[in-house]
């Protein structure tokens, strides 16, 4: 749980530095823009909570309007954090009370939606989370960002490297 915890600071992180014109970024060959990674960051979660615990989804669901989190964007800053932190939390909620009760999650698919080990999920989303991060940094090296603006995106590692001696989140 703490690798995941680290995972949603190092989305603050980046989402902290991130400007406007950064959101709409995009690779100009039909790859998602920065905004809409991060929103699938977020909705991600929902996603698969939904196919799988769907008594859990309904947090990412009232920031949807209801409508598929597959299908959700937006360009707003405060909207992708909200989705990232309520999808974070329901992640969690979820995987808890499934080892908890020993209970697996839904795999109505037959998609593996980790029903043997619930706790995988939360590595799936920090890995997930990853590669559209390193795919965010290429757009914006791409586009021109400083060697200065790139080499501090790279202090957000310092979370992984050194958590206990970050100021602790406070709710």
């Amino acid at each position: 749980m703490e690798a995941f915890a680290l995972n949603a600071r190092v989305n603050e992180f980046l989402l902290d530095h991130l400007t406007p014109e950064d959101l709409t970024l995009s690779d100009g060959r039909g790859g998602m823009t920065v905004a809409r990674m991060l929103s699938h960051m977020g909705a991600s979660r929902g996603g698969w909570l939904l196919e799988m615990a769907p008594g859990f989804a309904a947090s990412t669901l009232a920031l949807t309007g209801g409508a598929d989190p597959w299908a959700w964007h937006t360009t707003d800053r405060t909207l992708i954090r909200a989705m990232l932190r309520a999808g974070d939390e329901a992640a969690i909620q979820a995987v808890q009370a499934h080892t908890a009760s020993g209970t697996p999650f839904a795999d109505p698919h037959g998609a593996g939606t980790f029903h043997t080990r619930p706790a995988l999920f939360l590595t799936y989303m920090t890995v997930h989370d990853a590669g559209h991060r390193g795919q965010i940094v290429t757009l914006l090296r791409h586009a021109g960002a400083s060697p200065e603006r790139l080499d501090n995106l790279e202090d957000a590692w310092t979370i992984w490297r050194h958590p206990l001696s970050l100021p602790q989140e406070t709710a």
